[in-house]
C-alpha cells in the first residue's frame, strides 16, 4: 500500500514589486509543492518586472489585485506612465514605465478569482471582498462563496477563503467549517505595525501555518533613493524598507 504525499501549499499576497522578500521566503520554504497568490504583484516597490519574472519562474496561481489594475490603466491609458511630470512621478508611474507588453498582457490575464481544491478543503481566492471590509457573518460567507461556486448557499464541508489587501495577517472563523484567511503582506505593514518582516501562511496537509521571515531590505531602500519619487512616495519608501 503505498504512501499519500502530503502537499505543501505556499500563500502569499500584496508583493508590491519586492523580489527580494519572495527569494527570502522561497528559500526558507523549499519544500513547497504549490504557491498561490492573492493579488497586489506590482506598485509600491522597485521591482515589478523581476517579480513578474519571479512568478513565471515558480509557476505561482495568482489572482489580480487593484495595484495590478492600476498599472494596466496607466499603461493602456497613460501612456506607460509617461504622462505626468517628472516631479509628480509616484510609483505606480515607476512600475508602468518599466513594464512592457507581455508583462502587461500577463496581469490582465489573471482572474478576479480562483476556486480550488486541497487536502480536502474547498477553496476560494479573491484578492479582496469589499474595499477594506471583512466579512463578519456568516450569512455574508454563504453568500458571497454561492456567487463564486456555482451558486449554491449550502456548506460544501470545509470552506476557507483566501483574501489579500488589507496587509494584516490574520485568520476568521465564521463557523467550524468556514474559514477566511489573510496571509499579510510579503512587503510592508500598516502603520500601526511596526513589523519590517514579511508575513504569509503555509498550510501544510491542511493545517495552516502563520509564519514571518526577516530579510535584508537594504536593496529594496537602495532602489527606491535612486528614483526621482515624490516626497510623500519617498517616505514611504523609508518606512517599508528603512
Amino acid at each position: 500500500m503505498g504512501v499519500e504525499s502530503i502537499v505543501k501549499a505556499l500563500i502569499i499576497s500584496d508583493i508590491h514589486s519586492n523580489v527580494y522578500s519572495l527569494e527570502a521566503i522561497r528559500k526558507a520554504e523549499q519544500d513547497c509543492d504549490l504557491i498561490y497568490c492573492a493579488g497586489d504583484l506590482v506598485d509600491y516597490g522597485p521591482f515589478p518586472r523581476e517579480v513578474i519574472e519571479w512568478v513565471h519562474k515558480n509557476d505561482v496561481i495568482c489572482v489580480r489585485g487593484n495595484h495590478d489594475d492600476t498599472i494596466i490603466d496607466l499603461y493602456r491609458n497613460g501612456n506607460g506612465g509617461h504622462d505626468v511630470a517628472e516631479d509628480a512621478i509616484k510609483w505606480a508611474h515607476y512600475n508602468a514605465r518599466l513594464l512592457g507588453e507581455a508583462e502587461i498582457s500577463f496581469l490582465e490575464s489573471m482572474p478576479v478569482y480562483r476556486t480550488f481544491e486541497m487536502d480536502g478543503y474547498s477553496y476560494t481566492m479573491q484578492h479582496l471582498y469589499d474595499n477594506y471590509l471583512t466579512i463578519d457573518s456568516l450569512p455574508k460567507y454563504d453568500a458571497f462563496w454561492a456567487e463564486r461556486n456555482g451558486g449554491t448557499t449550502e456548506a460544501a464541508g470545509n470552506r476557507r477563503i483566501i483574501f489579500g489587501h488589507t496587509h494584516r495577517r490574520c485568520i476568521h472563523y465564521l463557523s467550524d467549517t468556514s474559514l477566511w484567511l489573510n496571509p499579510g503582506s510579503v512587503s510592508y505593514r500598516r502603520r500601526d505595525d511596526a513589523s519590517k518582516e514579511a508575513h504569509y501562511f503555509t498550510i501544510t496537509d491542511g493545517e495552516i501555518a502563520m509564519k514571518s521571515l526577516v530579510y535584508d531590505r537594504t536593496p529594496l531602500l537602495k532602489a527606491a533613493q535612486k528614483m526621482q519619487l515624490k516626497e510623500d512616495d519617498m517616505r514611504v519608501a523609508y518606512f517599508f524598507f528603512g
